[in-house]
């Protein structure tokens, strides 16, 4: 008896064993979906951070019900996936900017390219920089694109990296915690302070910076909706001489 019972062990090993040596047949997934987040003020690509906003896909192929996948948005307003499996896909871009419509569309076995306009709830523009000495004063303004129902306005602050990737999601810390670097606004557009061509008044936000370094400076502001993701100016290297 246990010699029977030893047998169907090594039989059931066995056939385990070679069960999961069979071969996958399943393809690769190989779908290529690229495109553009396209400024409507504009007409040029959004001024984004790297990864900071995304297009947002669900395959509604095989599931009524799918989970959703995240295509990060690079810094300049592209995005790029190689590695999708070939189907139909709901469809939407979500960032710093008013919500846009969710689209179908096939991605197959060739590149398909889809770019979104979307229309930001703040354009900042005006952006100036002015080294002395060891301090760095930064400075732009803001509009609203669409003024009616935009959410408030929270606050403005710099960003400071040390490479070319400036943003919320990179940057050196320090600036972002310490609240002298930073202007809470927390105010609507019609109670926001404005010159006479109805754009926001100057924001101006003193850094200090260290002799022999370079810097990639932006500043950018943002909205108390959903996602709180901010709307940037572009960004500009700054170079701080030795003393």
């Amino acid at each position: 008896m246990k010699k029977l019972i030893y047998s169907l062990f090594i039989g059931v090993s066995a056939f385990l064993m070679v069960s999961c040596m069979e071969v996958d047949n399943f393809d690769a997934p190989d779908a290529h979906f690229t495109g553009r987040i396209i400024d409507s003020t504009t007409g040029q690509n959004i001024l984004a951070d790297q990864g900071e906003c995304r297009v947002r896909i669900w395959e509604k192929s095989f599931s009524t019900n799918p989970g959703n996948q995240d295509i990060p948005v690079k810094q300049d307003g592209t995005f790029n996936n190689t590695k999708l499996f070939a189907g139909t896909y709901d469809v939407v871009p979500e960032g710093a900017w008013w919500p846009a419509d969710t689209i179908r569309i096939g991605i197959g076995s060739k590149t398909v390219t889809q770019d979104f306009e979307v229309t930001p709830y703040l354009t900042l523009f005006d952006f100036k920089t002015e080294l002395e000495g060891d301090s760095l004063l930064m400075s732009c303004r803001m509009d609203a694109p669409i003024k009616a129902g935009l959410p408030q306005i929270m606050d403005i602050r710099p960003f400071l990296s040390l490479n070319q990737f400036c943003g919320a999601g990179n940057c050196i810390s320090h600036y972002n915690d310490v609240d002298d670097y930073k202007k809470s606004i927390m105010s609507t557009w019609e109670k926001l302070p404005k010159l006479d061509d109805g754009k926001s008044k100057v924001y101006s936000i003193k850094v200090w910076v260290k002799p022999g370094y370079t810097y990639f400076v932006r500043m950018g502001s943002r909205v108390k909706d959903t996602f709180q993701k901010f709307n940037y100016t572009e960004i500009v290297k700054v170079e701080v001489p030795n003393e």
